[in-house]
C-alpha cells in the first residue's frame, strides 16, 4: 500500500513539473492535438495506478486530489510557492509595443496575440498601456487614457462643469426588458 502511495504522490510531483513546462494555455485555448497531448499525460500518469484495482484506483485518485487540495492551500499562505506552481504574469505589450521576447518564452506568436486583442474589442497595439499573460493563460490589459471609455462618473463630472445652470435629471428605474430585474423574485423563494 505504501508503495500505491509513494508512486501517487511522484506522480502528481511529475505531472505538475511537465504541465508547467507545457505552457500557459487554459484548455479552452488548446488546439486539438495540445489537448490530446495533455490527455495523454494525464493517461500515462494514471496508468500506474489505473491496473491495480478499486480500492487502489480510488486511493490513488484521493493522493491526487489530497495533494490538489494541498497545493491550494499552499499557494494561499506563501506567495513564493504560488509563483513557483501557478506562474506569474507575464508583461507582452508595454506602452503599445510587443515585447517579443517574452511572447517567444511563451510561445505566443503575434497573430495569436492580435487574436486575443481583437477578441476583447482592441484593434490597435497603440491603445495598449500594458498587457500581460496570466498564469491561466487569459489576457489582462490596462488601455492608454485617450483609449479608455468614458465612466458615469466621469460623464457626470463634465455634465456639471459645462452645464451648471440646467438641472440633471438622472433615471433611476431599471427599464422592463433588464434581466436581472426579476432575479430575487424567482430565485428566493
Amino acid at each position: 500500500m505504501w508503495s500505491i502511495i509513494l508512486k501517487s504522490i511522484a506522480l502528481v510531483v511529475a505531472g505538475v513539473i511537465l504541465l508547467r513546462i507545457s505552457g500557459r494555455k487554459s484548455i479552452s485555448q488548446m488546439t486539438v492535438p495540445q489537448l490530446a497531448i495533455l490527455l495523454s499525460i494525464g493517461s500515462i500518469l494514471g496508468s500506474e495506478v489505473g491496473g491495480k484495482g478499486l480500492f487502489y484506483s480510488i486511493l490513488g485518485t484521493s493522493i491526487f486530489i489530497a495533494f490538489l487540495v494541498l497545493m491550494e492551500w499552499i499557494t494561499l499562505k506563501w506567495n513564493a510557492a504560488e509563483s513557483l506552481l501557478k506562474g506569474k504574469a507575464v508583461l507582452v505589450i508595454s506602452e503599445g509595443e510587443m515585447n517579443l521576447s517574452a511572447m517567444a518564452k511563451l510561445r505566443l506568436t503575434q497573430e495569436d496575440l492580435k487574436k486575443r486583442l481583437r477578441m476583447v474589442g482592441i484593434s490597435s497595439f497603440e491603445d495598449v498601456k500594458s498587457a500581460t499573460i496570466e498564469a491561466n493563460g487569459e489576457l489582462g490589459y490596462e488601455l492608454m487614457p485617450h483609449a479608455k471609455p468614458v465612466t458615469m462618473g466621469e460623464l457626470g463630472k463634465l455634465m456639471k462643469t459645462y452645464f451648471q445652470d440646467k438641472p440633471l435629471s438622472v433615471i433611476q428605474s431599471q427599464p422592463q426588458n433588464n434581466l436581472f430585474a426579476n432575479l430575487d423574485d424567482e430565485y428566493i423563494h
